[in-house]
């Protein structure tokens, strides 16, 4: 009685099992044939597998013309077609054949490896096995063979489990992979942009220092410029435009400073003033540019004769006047003749004078006069004019003349 119940158990688990199984398989078959064919199982015998399933008639005929050898097929395709064999068989009821059948692909299972066995399209082969066991009353064998069946079929699970486990954490690391090189890219790009940043504030930074320092060039141009043309100015109003000589104003300073210069320390100063002879006559006959020339050539002949020490000026006119500082009366009267001298021996044909220049030359010296600079001058002046009197291209000091004879001489 026990053993009845406990057949009956088998039988309906047995049905139940098959029927889960082939619901699963019929969503999962083409998974399952996919997974498999990394097992070298040819495309004919997968063929005759499903062809078992929907057309058995179809399947018998292709058996009839395969011959099960190693030749021809591997091991692992020879236990699928003894297994569809049997399938087959049973269909027939021919459970004795199945049971011949299915033992005979045990004996390849040595030959097979254990994660291809596993596959239910291998381990279903218990289950017809025990089917069969179950029909002919083994009730032992059948639970023995459903017991093989459902363990290897866990095993199958567990290993399906295992890879989509593993599927899913390399799909999350995968997925983590690409949100951290994301995140990555993202810092990149901020980095990129606050270096873009932090590069143009200093290219501004650099713009605007060159802006500075171009601003702070000109007006340091500006203010150089200004000081060029403040003293070009300041020289104009010192220089006489034509000789470049001291003018009439700066002769005056420059007088005053010495007198005052030579009263506090008790030195020398003496003064020498010159007018050119006849000098109506060269610009009336030879005309005023010619009388430019003269001056600026008579300008360039005394400087040539004066010491680093001594100024000559224009005071106006034809008429100069040189100072003589640390000078007594008589080396002023020898640079003076000297200055005579050299102007009337020179030959002015080249600037058109087909005549000779002379000079008449007054000499004073501070001793001689008032200590102020306009007493020294005057004293010059009368000097000059009485070497006019006596003939001009003379010279001659104020000390040389009389108390009645001080006084202007045309």
């Amino acid at each position: 009685m026990i053993k009845f119940f406990i057949l009956l158990f088998f039988i309906i688990l047995t049905n139940t099992v098959h029927l889960s199984f082939a619901a699963t398989e019929k969503k999962k078959d083409s998974t399952a044939l996919t997974l498999i064919s990394e097992f070298n199982l040819s495309a004919d015998v997968l063929g005759l597998v499903e062809l078992s399933k929907n057309e058995p008639n179809k399947a018998r005929a292709l058996l009839q013309g395969i011959v099960v050898d190693v030749s021809t097929f591997n091991y692992a395709e020879q236990y699928l077609i003894l297994l569809v064999k049997a399938e087959l068989k049973q269909q027939e009821l021919l459970h004795q054949d199945v049971i011949s059948l299915i033992e005979q692909a045990k004996l390849l299972r040595k030959h097979i490896i254990e994660k291809q066995l596993d596959l239910p399209l291998f381990s279903n082969g218990y289950l017809v096995l025990a089917n069969s066991y179950a029909a002919i009353k083994d009730y032992d064998k059948a639970y023995q063979a459903k017991k093989s069946f459902v363990d290897e079929y866990n095993d199958y699970s567990d290993a399906r489990r295992e890879n989509t486990v593993k599927a899913l954490t390399k799909k999350y690391e995968i997925a983590h992979k690409i949100e951290v090189n994301e995140l990555l890219d993202n810092q990149n790009k901020l980095k990129k942009l606050l270096i873009g940043d932090v590069r143009k504030q200093q290219e501004d930074q650099q713009l605007q220092f060159v802006l500075i320092i171009c601003t702070i060039l000109l007006f340091i141009l500006l203010f150089l410029r200004q000081l060029k043309v403040r003293k070009k100015l300041l020289f104009l109003t010192k220089t006489d435009s034509l000789t470049g000589l001291l003018n009439r104003s700066a002769l005056f300073n420059k007088g005053k400073t010495l007198v005052e210069s030579s009263n506090k320390h008790n030195l020398e100063l003496s003064l020498l003033l010159f007018d050119i002879d006849h000098f109506k006559l060269v610009n009336d006959n030879f005309g005023h540019h010619v009388g430019d020339l003269v001056l600026e050539r008579i300008a360039q002949l005394v400087s040539e004769t004066m010491r680093a020490r001594d100024v000559l000026s224009r005071l106006g006119g034809e008429e100069f006047v040189v100072l003589l500082p640390n000078t007594d009366i008589d080396k002023a009267k020898a640079i003076a003749v000297r200055v005579m001298e050299k102007i009337s021996s020179y030959d002015f044909s080249e600037l058109g004078v087909d005549r000779a220049i002379t000079l008449s030359i007054g000499v004073a010296n501070l001793k001689d006069t008032k200590a102020i600079f306009d007493d020294v001058l005057h004293a010059a002046d009368l000097a000059m004019y009485q070497a006019k009197a006596q003939g001009r291209n003379q010279m001659v000091s104020y000390e040389s003349i009389s108390d009645d004879q001080e006084r202007r001489q045309l």
